[in-house]
């Protein structure tokens, strides 16, 4: 008799969560028919399999991972292992890239999907518990790049614009307010107020789609319009605003691209956050969990809904994205785009992400400063691999006609002095190739002139669109690797910093207690000497670190 073959591939292991009692269990990782699937094994559920990717391609692109950075101080010696021991805990592979903190768990909506089943009625913190989280997260990142204020609903704080101020006076680059845009929509004052400081501040607007029906499945009312009355008001002020949108198959995953246009039209929305929906708080389970929405089928929508162009190549194409590399591969995915009015061409046309990964890892936020700063890092490392280091510099009269046209002084690089009197052409032509119709024509000359206005500090947020895809995890998708690399994080006035996905599985539920936090001299250990970080926990104090 020949021997049988398994219906699968095994391609590794983790640990995963059994849904039915939230145990941490081990998981096979297996590809059949191009899927991925964690086999798991529970000692009181017994076995079960849960689809977790649609495309096996996607899955684990490793060749994207960098080494993490880790946060200037730490919370928690590990005990228990991952995830129990969040604070976050010395074995913890990220630092905070984005740190976001609940002010608030009232809501004026009662939404059907919600990760924190937010609702009327609930509870604000005070002025003094979100200073202590914010001032935890600067102790811990010493300039955090991101701070999210979420609830619940935010702007029912009665206190939102005084933490609002605090944050914005603190070394934050970016001081994000995520809403449901009703309140938004209606209070022009409160509009104003947030456009004072319109250039540290961004808002993380809540729009599913465009269908009325499709909004009332998922927010459990009709407020399309609502929403759109927000989206112009806010650029009636001139505030930066990204679009986020939950994803639920049959509801409004036939509506992305239309998303995605929409936002290129508008000059202060600088891009798009899409996240599958994941079945944790307050859901609604598809019919079928194998239907559920994974990050390849939305990066697929997306070209599929914008168009395409001579040869089948559209708007965005899968080779456009790429994992972000400050996180585990499976996480989150991006794909910038220089964008002139309605024009829009994604950077991975002319730019070589995969080979210059540390260029963008740990940041999705840019200023002008910051874009020259990447992009001269960028035409120096591209012009030595053509051997044109050494490139002479165009005359001086030409430098100085036009930084005294930017507003520049200051020393280039050969390659940026090159820039600015010539187009690198060849660097372009090479991401590109020679262009050979009209679509290929018009993005070169779109790729030449994003280097020229790099160069001279010339790109504006309203330059440069991206759109990401987040993929947070529930109990059938949990992935402990996933989560040890976690970069987006909740900050607690408790003085713990929680990843996402473990806070709403775990702590925020109840399951799991948070760990005590390490005290001040302990702290310090770990950031001193790293190595020899367990050691230093001889010691604990379950209050705030002094």
């Amino acid at each position: 008799m020949a021997l049988g073959f398994r219906d699968y591939t095994f391609l590794g292991a983790t640990q995963s969560l059994c849904p039915a009692c939230l145990r941490l269990v081990p998981a096979k990782i297996v590809e059949r028919g191009g899927r991925i699937y964690f086999r798991k094994r529970c000692p009181e559920h017994g076995p079960r399999e849960d689809f977790v990717c649609s495309d096996a391609r996607w899955w684990d692109r490793t060749d994207y991972s960098l080494p993490g950075k880790t946060p200037r101080r730490f919370g928690v010696e590990p005990a228990l292992g991952c995830p129990y021991d969040c604070g976050l805990c010395t074995d913890h592979e990220q630092h905070t890239c984005l740190g976001l903190l609940e002010i608030t768990s009232a809501c004026n909506l009662e939404c059907p999907l919600c990760f924190a089943s937010s609702g009327p009625g609930g509870r604000h913190l005070s002025f003094d518990e979100c200073r202590s989280a914010i001032d935890r997260l600067v102790e811990a990142e010493g300039q955090p790049e991101v701070l999210q204020l979420s609830g619940g609903e935010p702007t029912v704080h009665p206190q939102l614009l005084d933490v609002w101020r605090y944050a914005c006076d603190q070394p934050i680059d970016v001081v994000m307010i995520n809403t449901n845009g009703l309140r938004l929509a209606h209070d022009r004052e409160l509009v104003e107020q947030l456009a004072e400081r319109r250039h540290r501040t961004e808002i993380y607007l809540q729009l599913d789609g465009f269908s009325e029906g499709g909004c009332r499945t998922l927010r459990g009312q009709r407020l399309v319009e609502t929403k759109l009355r927000a989206v112009e008001r806010l650029g009636e002020a001139g505030l930066r605003t990204i679009l986020v949108c939950t994803v639920q198959p049959g509801v409004n995953d036939g509506e992305l691209g239309r998303l995605v246009e929409f936002g290129i039209e508008r000059p202060w929305i600088t891009g798009v956050s899409f996240q599958p929906a994941a079945y944790v708080g307050r859901h609604v389970l598809p019919a079928e969990l194998e239907r559920r929405v994974t990050f390849p089928d939305v990066i697929r929508a997306i070209g599929e809904q914008t168009g395409h162009g001579r040869n089948g190549r559209g708007r965005w194409r899968p080779t456009d994205f790429s994992p972000l590399p400050c996180a585990h591969p499976n996480a989150h995915t991006l794909a910038y785009a220089y964008r002139r009015g309605r024009q829009c061409v994604p950077l991975a046309r002319f730019i070589d992400l995969e080979n210059h990964l540390d260029l963008l890892a740990g940041r999705i936020t840019f200023n002008r400063q910051r874009a020259r700063e990447l992009i001269g890092q960028y035409l120096a490392r591209a012009a030595c691999s053509t051997g044109a280091c050494s490139a002479a510099p165009p005359s001086q009269q030409s430098l100085d006609s036009r930084r005294s046209t930017s507003g520049r002084s200051g020393n280039d690089s050969p390659a940026e002095s090159t820039m600015l009197s010539a187009p690198p052409r060849p660097l372009v032509e090479r991401r590109l190739g020679a262009a050979h119709d009209q679509q290929d024509a018009a993005e070169e000359s779109l790729a030449q002139e994003f280097f020229r206005r790099a160069i001279l500090e010339d790109l504006g947020p309203e330059d440069v669109f991206r759109i990401t895809t987040t993929s947070f995890m529930d109990a059938y998708n949990f992935d402990v690797r996933q989560e040890m690399k976690a970069c987006v994080h909740f900050v607690l006035p408790s003085g713990h910093i929680v990843p996402f996905s473990a806070y709403n599985l775990l702590y925020r539920p109840g399951h799991a207690p948070l760990p005590p936090l390490a005290n001040s001299a302990a702290l310090d250990a770990i950031h001193e000497a790293p190595g020899r970080a367990s050691s230093a926990f001889a010691t604990r104090s379950a209050g705030h670190p002094s």
